[in-house]
């Protein structure tokens, strides 16, 4: 009966991690935790000395999330050669949805924050989609959806992952090392090389990454740009076609993102004490602008870029309704890990900033997750 027992627990706990439930659960931790007796607990674990002068919450967002951004650079790579957006008609309404669900957040939230420059850093903040929660989202509450929509979603996100990296290396980098952004050149040279040439022995791989982790690190660009670029250099397939390093390297690190990096990032960076907040703090213009920017924002960006394709006859016939279509949108709303990530970033130096960014952040994927769930609930065929 034993083994029974532990293989049903497994199967359980793989499918509500799947469905993000792990993350919600690290973050309802953090916030108990943030505002409870264990709140000085928590913050030790947080700014504890981890190796040498590097704090643990910098070690998870620098390091850690290093890893979690080379599997969304080998899944964007193997999306565009062989997936969800490898033709152009997979490919223009996803891409054209993100951009336009990055350009409605994006433009409310800088509105709302035109007069403060220190608060303007955050513009980002609302322009990513959490992956994870919006797909477990999706899982949960999606079962009678066209799976057209969950292709769609899952392009969308990727897409949107791609946007927000480039947002990181261009806007979110400290002041930049020609001697080691040279270094990383080079680096990232050879491993285009190597690319190229279809190398499939992953220690040449794990050795150029490091140095190119090392480099960017120390250029001035964020360190988890390194795990994008190493994931989009990784080749599909090897020379003879019977193993596939990007898809080898993605059964490895999938269960160690999601059931051990990702987690600790949500335990990390999303508890805030609210002790002190009242109704006021959702009025303030950072938590205003990320909320407003990620649930409505999405909904128009992403919306109105498909009634726009439609008008131009860019996308003919679709698998779902314009409902449909519509409950999926205000789940982009997730911003979640992204969004915590982006503004971790922004407001590095300032907590109490930091702070009225976690509760936009957490505020609107909460406002976007019931909202789409009941959209969702209410759109679905009636059931067999």
């Amino acid at each position: 009966m034993l083994p029974n027992r532990l293989s049903n627990f497994v199967l359980i706990f793989h499918l509500a991690t799947e469905k993000g439930l792990l993350l919600l659960g690290a973050c309802a931790v953090a916030m108990l935790m943030a505002n409870s007796q264990w709140s000085e607990y928590y913050l030790q674990i947080v700014n504890m000395q981890f190796i040498s002068s590097i704090s643990f919450g910098h070690f998870v967002n620098d390091c850690l999330m290093a890893i979690f951004f080379l599997l969304v650079g080998l899944e964007i790579k193997r999306e565009a050669l062989e997936g969800q957006l490898a033709t152009r008609s997979q490919r223009i309404l996803p891409v054209v949805a993100a951009i336009g669900g990055v350009i409605g957040p994006v433009t409310i939230y800088t509105l709302l924050n035109w007069h403060d420059a220190n608060a303007l850093r955050g513009w980002a903040v609302p322009a990513a989609t959490d992956i994870a929660f919006a797909l477990g989202m999706f899982a949960l509450l999606g079962r009678g959806l066209p799976i057209s929509l969950r292709v769609f979603l899952t392009a969308l996100a990727i897409v949107d992952d791609l946007i927000a990296v480039i947002f990181i290396a261009i806007f979110y980098s400290d002041s930049l090392s020609p001697l080691y952004l040279g270094l990383a050149g080079a680096v990232l040279s050879a491993l285009i090389i190597a690319c190229r040439m279809k190398i499939s022995r992953m220690p040449v791989y794990f050795v150029l990454g490091i140095l190119l982790w090392y480099c960017t690190l120390k250029s001035g660009v964020h360190s988890t740009v390194a795990g994008v670029l190493l994931g989009m250099c990784i080749p599909l397939y090897s020379k003879d076609k019977h193993f596939s390093p990007i898809k080898y390297l993605e059964r490895i690190l999938h269960p160690i993102a999601l059931y051990f990096i990702l987690p600790i990032f949500a335990f990390v960076n999303s508890g805030v004490s609210i002790s002190d907040f009242s109704f006021a703090t959702f009025t303030n213009t950072i938590t205003l602008g990320i909320i407003l920017g990620l649930f409505f924002g999405k909904q128009l960006g992403i919306c109105g870029s498909m009634l726009l394709l439609k008008k131009l006859n860019l996308i003919k016939s679709v698998e779902f309704t314009f409902k449909q279509f519509y409950a999926v949108s205000v789940l982009c709303g997730i911003g979640f890990t992204m969004s915590l990530f982006v503004g971790a970033l922004a407001f590095d130096h300032t907590q109490e900033l930091l702070d009225e960014m976690k509760v936009g952040v957490l505020s609107a994927s909460l406002l976007s997750s019931v909202i789409g769930g009941i959209v969702i609930r209410l759109i679905k065929p009636n059931r067999q």
